[in-house]
């Protein structure tokens, strides 16, 4: 079972919590950094996050937090919700793996249903990924992965960090 979170908190170690979410097999789904100023003095920048975890990590997460002086506040989402944002998860995991361009074909292909990442148990049906386009156009509008057409074929890979 995936769970879903906001993370509120300081940019100090926030790269620890985003490497113990990948560790674990969740994802981050947006970033937004706010700067706190009072008139023209810069009191402090923080960073909101959304995560998508497995359930068995979740106690892990809310120790991190704790430790890098953050807040974690557990999201509850409708059923279609939760299955369009977890069904993200083994898109994402499949363009990490290809780490370039890659074909919707070549992810049908790839992907396997029970999936290896357990988010087959969240649904009520048999397929993890109903529509697997629309999932990559979700994922390149969060700016998580972008897209191109090549040679008349769609192709998707994860942003590269800058």
């Amino acid at each position: 079972m995936y769970k879903i979170f906001v993370f509120n908190g300081g940019v100090y170690r926030f790269e620890e919590l985003e490497e113990f979410v990948e560790d674990s097999g969740g994802l981050i789904l947006r970033r937004d950094d706010f700067h706190v100023s009072r008139g023209v003095y810069f009191i402090s920048q923080e960073v909101h996050v959304v995560i998508i975890m497995p359930e068995e990590a979740v106690h892990d997460l809310n120790l991190l937090a704790t430790e890098i002086k953050g807040d974690i506040e557990l999201i509850e989402v409708d059923y279609e919700d939760k299955i369009n944002l977890v069904s993200l998860l083994p898109i994402y995991n499949i363009l990490s793996r290809k780490g370039n361009w890659t074909s919707i074909q070549t992810i049908e292909e790839i992907l396997e249903c029970p999936c290896v990442d357990g988010v087959c148990q969240e649904f009520e049906k048999t397929s993890c990924i109903d529509d697997i386009k629309k999932t990559l156009e979700a994922l390149s509008r969060m700016e998580i992965a972008e897209s191109r057409v090549k040679d008349g074929n769609d192709e998707f890979r994860l942003k590269p960090d800058e």
